[in-house]
């Protein structure tokens, strides 16, 4: 092989330029023991059959690959593949975690609701809702105009007291109230209808209300007959951010 010879090319010359001609000093026998030794060692590293040379070919005398050199070589140019990673477990994962893209649907909310005495809020005063009933006339009695439906309705009347509480008269007056009375009646919403009544009915009372006395308030709302018998009824009555539901 071309490098071995070149290896033992170099040793030669570092045996003649070490012992060769020149006006080097004498060495004794035990220095030139030394050189010799150093010069033999250098050719041994040099040759392509010992295992500590300091150069090494690809390919051995023979043709064959060199299984040492060949795995460095091939282990260097290879590129070093990604490490995969682990995917979660079921029982790693998060269970808390939503799928990307799927919107969550918001949760349906419940207004808050109050008392009627908190929502009409008048010291003194005591609101109790009584009975709602499917009339064809109110009222009944010769006191007061009767109230009657039109052609294919009938009327629904919502019925209130109001209790005077206190040690004096009280005047009520919730015509300057910004009050919004809604029937339910099987899904359909209706508001009241405007009363003729001496008080006003409860959606335009104005009156006053002796010590200890009872007044009646009512709503009254006109329904197509077909509604007639409808049970599961509901009122809300709102103002500002207070509500207060009554199933009838």
């Amino acid at each position: 092989m071309n490098r071995d010879r070149i290896g033992i090319g170099l040793a030669i010359c570092l045996c003649v330029a070490l012992i060769g001609c020149g006006d080097l000093p004498n060495i004794t026998e035990k220095q030139g023991d030394m050189i010799a030794e150093y010069a033999g060692g250098v050719l041994l590293r040099y040759s392509g059959k010992y295992d500590l040379r300091l150069v090494k070919n690809d390919l051995d005398e023979d043709g064959i690959e060199d299984s040492v050199n060949g795995a460095a070589s091939g282990a260097a140019a290879a590129t070093e593949e990604p490490t995969a990673t682990p995917e979660p477990s079921p029982d790693t994962a998060d269970a808390t975690a939503k799928p990307s893209g799927v919107s969550e649907e918001p949760q349906p909310t419940e207004e808050p609701t109050v008392s009627l005495n908190d929502l009409f809020g008048i010291s003194g005063l005591d609101f109790k809702y009584e009975s709602s009933e499917f009339a064809n006339g109110y009222p009944d009695s010769s006191d007061s105009v009767e109230i009657t439906p039109e052609e294919g309705q009938v009327l629904y009347v919502v019925k209130f007291q109001i209790k005077n509480t206190g040690s004096k008269s009280k005047k009520v007056d919730l015509t300057s109230r910004a009050l919004h009375y809604e029937l339910d009646v099987g899904g359909e919403k209706f508001m009241p209808t405007i009363s003729l009544l001496p008080n006003g009915g409860l959606n335009y009372l104005m009156t006053t209300i002796k010590p200890g006395q009872t007044e009646e308030a009512v709503l009254i709302f006109n329904l197509d007959k077909s509604k007639k018998g409808n049970k599961g009824n509901a009122l809300t009555i709102t103002e500002d951010d207070k509500t207060a539901k009554i199933n009838l």
